[in-house]
């Protein structure tokens, strides 16, 4: 009953890593793919995960209740899921002709998923782990266009401010 149950309760953040693997694995593959398929591929993976957040949701905590879900936090998640397909929606003309594709979704979905354990958090640990793990591919992702000096700019601001309030969480953490 308990694997079930972890299966259920995990099913947005399971789901998200099945589709990073998937894009790596494509990406490890030998076979060139063309931009056009990647984005098409990744779109219905990602519509499939946004439908799949409306199926068979469950309340419940694991991991001596770090991780805490509820039906306001599935929403929340389906909000983040809509957000990010239809950010890869927009960006579909841009990256038609971008040659890391696959990184860029990577990147995302990654930060994606540091969201989703940031929204799950249970205490202030696992809170700061999904905070850290979405800000640092986030901060690639600011870093993208590697030939722009303000993309550089950017994720090196994003990486100081993030660094500094980071530090400041911690004290405050520390503290209660």
């Amino acid at each position: 009953m308990m694997g079930t149950d972890f299966f259920i309760l995990m099913k947005s953040e399971l789901l998200l890593a099945v589709i990073i693997f998937i894009l790596l694995f494509i990406k490890v593959g030998n076979k060139e793919w063309k931009n056009e398929q990647v984005l098409n591929i990744v779109n219905v993976l990602l519509l499939i995960n946004f439908i799949a957040g409306f199926i068979g949701n469950k309340e419940g905590m694991l991991f001596n209740d770090m991780f805490k879900t509820n039906q306001l936090i599935v929403l929340e998640k389906n909000i983040l899921n809509l957000g990010t397909f239809i950010i890869s929606l927009q960006a579909y003309s841009w990256l038609k002709d971008h040659k890391h594709v696959l990184e860029f979704y990577i990147l995302l979905l990654a930060s994606l998923m540091g969201m989703f354990y940031m929204i799950s958090g249970g205490n202030l640990l696992m809170f700061y782990l999904g905070l850290e793990l979405s800000t640092i591919p986030l901060a690639a992702l600011a870093n993208f266009d590697l030939e722009k000096r303000k993309s550089s700019e950017a994720a090196f601001k994003l990486i100081m401010s993030s660094a500094f309030s980071s530090g400041l969480l911690l004290f405050g953490i520390s503290m209660i």
